[in-house]
Order: C-alpha cells, then structure tokens, then sequence
C-alpha cells in the first residue's frame, strides 16, 4: 500500500478546509502570518489520522473535514511558538514566522490558529447534528490534548537544563509533547465516526502510540537525515541542547572521549559544523541510533495491536500502513 500516494491523496481532500478557516483577512499581515507555514506543505499526517480513523469505524471522510483541518490548524499553531521558543530559523525549508515577521506577530499568528479550531470544529459538530454527549467529548478530548501539548514543551524546556534526565521522563514529555496531538486525532476521528466507546479509546491509545514512536524517529533524523528531506538543519537539536533519547543513551554508554565530543556541541549554539559532525559520529559509535530505532518498532507493532477491536477495511489496512511509515520515512 503506498502511504505517501495515500497521504497525498487525503492532503487534497483536507487541504481546501484548511486554507478555508485561514483566508485572507485584515490586518493582511497577520493572515499572511498565520498561513505561513501552512502554504509551505508538510506531512498533513495528523488530519489524514482524523479521515482514516472516522472511516474505521464506519463513518464518511466528509464527516471529518472540519475537524481534520482544525488539527492542522492546532499542530501549526504549536510549531509557530515552539520555532520561537528553540530560536529555530528554519521549517519546512522555508524561513519560520518569527524569522519573517518578528517574534510578536508571530505569538499573535500562533494565537489566531488556536482560535480557529475550535471554531472549525464547532461548526464540523453542528453540520452532523452530534448529540451532547459526543460533543462534549470532541471538544474534551481537544481540549485536554492542548493543555498536555504545553507541558510537554514546557518540559522539553527545562530539561535542556537539567544534569540528568532519564529515558523515563523523556517518554513521559515525548508522551505529552506529539503523542497527545495525535491520540486527539484518531479519537476525534472515531468520534465524528459514530464509533463505540471501545473503539474510540483503542484509536486513542494507536494514536498516542505512534505519536511517540514519530517523534523518536524524528530525533533519529534530526541526526541522521538530509536536510532537504527533513526540513530543518541537521544537528539543531544538538546546538539547542535538546536531552533527545539518542542524546541521553549516548550518554549513558559513551566511551569517555565520545562523551568529550557530545558535551562539546551540546547546547552550543554557536558550535562549529565540525563539532556538530563530530558528535553525531560519537552518537552513532555508542550504538544510541540503533537502540532508539528499535524502541521506536517496538512502539509501533503495539500500536498495531491495538487496532484489533476494529473490523477489517481499507481504513484499518492504512491505519497499519500508517504506523509503519511513521518508523520508515525519512523526512
């Protein structure tokens, strides 16, 4: 089954919502603001998870359309401040907002996409007539995933300085920082799709799973990719300091001059390309790369097991399609 040709296919179908709920509006720099990042692409795998887990469990794909593009909208929304939060110059290959536009109006762009989800998704409820119960839970659901995206990054935060931070505590943030978005969306996605309680919290836990899984391999890539592919430098997260799980099982395990070349680079912004070569080679000689990309499997054949109180369908095939390209892509 081919996930990108897939995940090309349902970006189309979302993509008009999305530019729908940001338009061009006055002031005409914040739209442009706002659209920034959104014009420049990206996976769309979060509202793809919102489609495909509200056809699972027997619902329409327009069921889901607002609520897919209110995703989007949420994800962005949280890469506008986190780019300025890490300083990064760069996402997607294009400049960030705060790059382009300066720090204030890209908070306010930020704020603005926040407020349009749940707008959109008020409107998504109110076109399918959800009785109170479902509503109530579309937007808790939204609501609650929000609230753990902050403490997530506020976590990633303060870890970058912390002396120690286990791998316990990093899966907790990782947990909460991308899980938490896309555990929202296949919930909200079973929800629109009129599925059972059952299925609803199976979705959940699938998405929550393969958000951390995601995020592991992005920090894989964010030592071991192409630029092109992925969309910012290689070696950002070393400069910036981030305790990623490469980083701190490298750590634990390092010989003590591989240590030496970590600690070099790590949270230097101002490292040298060398240094940051250098320690990523030290990254790669501890065997970190290989243990998190086997950690980030392992996550991923458990998120397929939860899928088993879904009935079979093309919907369910990409769902497990989907979990596997999570650890197999390269951007």
């Amino acid at each position: 089954m081919d996930v990108l040709r897939y995940l090309r296919d349902r970006a189309r179908l979302v993509e008009r919502e999305i530019h729908r709920w940001v338009p061009e509006f006055e002031p005409v720099v914040l739209a442009r603001a706002a659209g920034h990042l959104i014009g420049a692409g990206g996976k769309r795998l979060r509202p793809c998870l919102v489609i495909t887990a509200c056809e699972a469990v027997g619902g329409k794909t327009e069921d889901a359309l607002e609520t897919a593009a209110a995703i989007e909208l949420l994800h962005t929304f949280t890469l506008i401040h986190d780019d300025i939060m890490d300083r990064d110059k760069f996402r997607r290959n294009v400049k960030t907002v705060h790059e382009v536009w300066g720090e204030p109006m890209a908070i306010i762009a930020g704020d603005a996409l926040f407020a349009r989800v749940f707008e959109a998704v008020a409107e998504n409820a109110r076109r399918l007539s959800l009785g109170k119960s479902r509503v109530i839970e579309l937007f808790d659901t939204l609501s609650k995933a929000s609230f753990e995206i902050c403490r997530g990054q506020a976590m990633d935060m303060v870890f970058e300085e912390m002396d120690e931070v286990t791998e316990g505590e990093y899966m907790d943030m990782v947990a909460k920082k991308t899980g938490a978005l896309t555990e929202a969306s296949a919930k909200v996605g079973a929800l629109l799709g009129g599925g059972t309680p059952r299925q609803v919290k199976a979705l959940g836990a699938y998405g929550l799973l393969i958000g951390t899984a995601f995020q592991i391999q992005d920090d894989v890539l964010g030592v071991t990719g192409d630029r092109k592919k992925f969309g910012k430098p290689i070696g950002s997260d070393i400069r910036e300091g981030k305790r990623t799980l490469v980083v701190l099982r490298a750590l634990s395990s390092a010989s003590k001059k591989d240590k030496r070349d970590i600690l070099r680079a790590l949270g230097r912004r101002n490292a040298s390309e060398r240094e940051i070569e250098t320690a990523i080679h030290a990254l790669g000689r501890t065997g970190a790369i290989d243990y998190v990309l086997q950690k980030a499997r392992r996550l991923v054949a458990e998120a397929k097991a939860q899928l088993a109180p879904l009935s079979e369908s093309n919907a369910k095939s990409m769902l497990l399609a989907l979990a596997d390209f999570v650890v197999e892509r390269e951007f």
